[in-house]
């Protein structure tokens, strides 16, 4: 989705193309002068506004507009800029593009009533002055909407219509493991353009089915008081993405976190989640006993096969179809 945004060009950048390439447009000889220059000012101004009004509907049809943005990428994006301002710029790209279309025409059909070419320049003049003020009143639309193209282009592309699971857990449960092991080999890493923590992405295929998997390191494995405001916005993201919560308790003999801790980081994190999580015991071939229904060792193997049918067949629901 985010990938189809074109580079947006500054108000000056796209007067410039125009203009320029306007100014090579000549028409072959005519024996009547009048008729040579009229043709050539209609000429010059069909390609500015071709050039112009493509550039700036060509934004308008690649931005997502606000209505169509999953709630996911709605609230990050909501984060880091003024949604109403997104709106409201690609509205006046749009309305301008409207504008120098209905104007052009009108100065062609001005030209058509025009005996000298005097008149005719001055009518040029005016054609030219008009679409470099309507674009350059742009500037400061088009400058916010390249910042959040650039945005965009780092978001975490994450598959809304595969059944999805997220990973949590203290750091150092395994979640990483866990990840490399059920899913593809080389788990896909986005970062959060707002955070220094990343995302990775891993899919699991089996069957004809498709499950996807997010571990958040950084994110989701400590309490929520030692989180900062990014952090947090970055939590209120996820919970948009429709998905159940894996989470991972190490309660092996080399754990570093004791039982309640992990357990009140559960607690936390399903308070502020609000989604159906799985408890599943880590690093089981290293454990004394058994504590959880679903115990597995991204080590030896041992319990995958039980966790990842459970998956497949305990998918959570596609919410919200990509747009």
């Amino acid at each position: 989705m985010f990938a189809r945004i074109p580079t947006v060009l500054r108000s000056q950048e796209i007067i410039d193309k125009a203009f320029s390439k306007a100014s090579k447009v000549e028409e072959p000889y005519h024996p009547r002068k009048e008729t040579r220059v009229r043709k050539e000012i209609q000429d010059r101004i069909s390609s500015i506004e071709g050039t112009t009004v493509f550039n700036l509907t060509k934004l308008v049809k690649k931005f997502p507009s606000n209505d169509t943005l999953h709630p996911f990428y709605r609230n990050l994006l909501d984060m880091m800029f003024d949604l109403d301002q997104y709106r409201i710029s690609l509205s006046k790209l749009d309305r301008t593009a409207d504008k120098i279309t209905e104007f052009s025409s009108q100065k062609i059909k001005q030209l058509k009533y025009v005996p000298s070419v005097p008149e005719m320049n001055k009518i040029m003049r005016e054609y030219y002055g008009r679409v470099a003020s309507l674009i350059g009143d742009l500037d400061s639309d088009l400058s916010f909407l390249g910042r959040c193209r650039d945005f965009m282009k780092q978001v975490p592309q994450i598959d809304d219509q595969t059944p999805t699971f997220i990973i949590a857990g203290m750091p150092n449960v395994g979640k990483s493991s866990l990840l490399s092991r059920i899913t593809t080999a080389t788990p896909r890493i986005a970062p959060y353009p707002f955070t220094t923590q990343s995302i990775y992405i891993g899919y699991l295929d089996r069957n004809g089915k498709r499950i996807q998997i997010i571990d958040t390191p950084g994110i989701l494995d400590r309490p929520m008081s030692d989180r900062n405001t990014m952090e947090m916005n970055a939590i209120l993201a996820l919970r948009h993405i429709d998905s159940t919560i894996i989470f991972l308790f190490d309660k092996s003999r080399e754990s570093i976190y004791d039982a309640d801790s992990q357990e009140k980081l559960f607690m936390e994190i399903k308070a502020n989640m609000k989604k159906e999580m799985i408890r599943v015991q880590a690093k089981l071939d290293i454990s004394d006993k058994k504590t959880e229904e679903f115990a597995i060792s991204a080590s030896t193997g041992d319990g995958l096969d039980e966790l990842v049918d459970y998956l497949l067949t305990h998918s959570p629901g596609v919410k919200y179809a990509a747009r």
